[in-house]
């Protein structure tokens, strides 16, 4: 069970403060068998000399020398992995030593093309975690409260199941992990779940999901993400679409979005009506009127 390569890719932009506590949590695995595609996306520091002294033979430095965004060069590693399996690791991130041991085992016991796992989501000054009922999971609506969000990183795929579906990020949005997902959920026979090891996520106020200045390109993104999620659903399981939308409005849209009068005007003109939609924005207007959006 253990002779299975797992290619693992971290993308990095400007990481050399913390991409080695990221790396040394991959390559202290109880599961030795990886690859660590660490891919650089135009850093203007010292994130490449910090690899290159880890020294592992494991680690598999591509340095592309300019800034393609996280998603092409996702898509990037996506094309050059060699493993039978792939996961993501955000490069600010890291993971508990059993993480693709258990990952692995569950996907091969389970048959299963994705394997999602629980998250630690951690803050200065608190931690939640996030983990959906282990199992597995057939139908698109269970596949989606399991995963509980719409990120790649808590999860190992079969790579030829990526390939054969063309399975790849969108390019230049934020929070483009979520139509990925989507597309991933749509196609996957089984979606293994585990909640006994744990993806850690740093909630960086100065990337890029986080970053005050970025707020209203996230706005935009939002809508853009939601639109295509629904054409796809569209053309691919229009069964699920009350499912989808019900995952945007959780996931994807922010809820004091909803506060905003065009904002929620162009979102209903192409979600339409549901009363999900309509309890986002009575919760957001009530928020705003009690000042918790400023």
């Amino acid at each position: 069970m253990n002779d299975d390569l797992i290619s693992v890719i971290v993308p990095a932009y400007n990481a050399a403060s913390f991409i080695e506590r990221c790396l040394n949590s991959i390559l202290n695995q109880t599961y030795k068998n990886l690859e660590i595609i660490c891919i650089d996306d135009g850093s203007s520091d010292n994130t490449v000399e910090v690899v290159r002294k880890i020294g592992d033979p494991r680690i598999r430095l591509v340095d592309r020398g300019q800034n393609y965004g996280i998603s092409l060069t996702r898509n990037h590693g996506i094309e050059i992995a060699k493993g039978k399996y792939i996961g993501f690791i955000d490069s600010d991130d890291f993971i508990d030593p059993d993480f693709y041991e258990k990952l692995h085992k569950a996907a091969v016991e389970n048959e299963a093309e994705i394997v999602t796992a629980a998250t630690s989501a951690e803050w200065p000054e608190k931690t939640k975690i996030w983990a959906g009922k282990p199992g597995v999971c057939t139908a698109f609506a269970d596949k989606l409260k399991a995963v509980k969000n719409g990120s790649c990183w808590n999860k190992l795929y079969n790579a030829d199941f990526l390939r054969r579906h063309k399975l790849f990020f969108p390019a230049g949005l934020i929070a483009e992990d979520n139509f990925f997902i989507i597309q991933c959920l749509t196609f996957c026979r089984r979606l293994g779940v585990i909640d006994n090891t744990r993806y850690h996520y740093i909630m960086n106020p100065g990337s890029l999901t986080h970053h005050p200045e970025k707020e209203q390109k996230r706005k935009d993104d939002s809508l853009t993400i939601s639109r295509m999620i629904l054409d796809f659903i569209g053309q691919n399981a229009p069964e699920n679409r009350k499912a989808a939308v019900l995952f945007i409005i959780k996931n994807v849209t922010a809820g004091r979005y909803f506060a905003d009068d065009d904002y929620y005007r162009e979102f209903r003109s192409f979600a339409g009506f549901s009363f999900a939609l309509l309890k986002a924005r009575l919760k957001a207007l009530r928020r705003r009127k009690t000042g918790k959006y400023k």
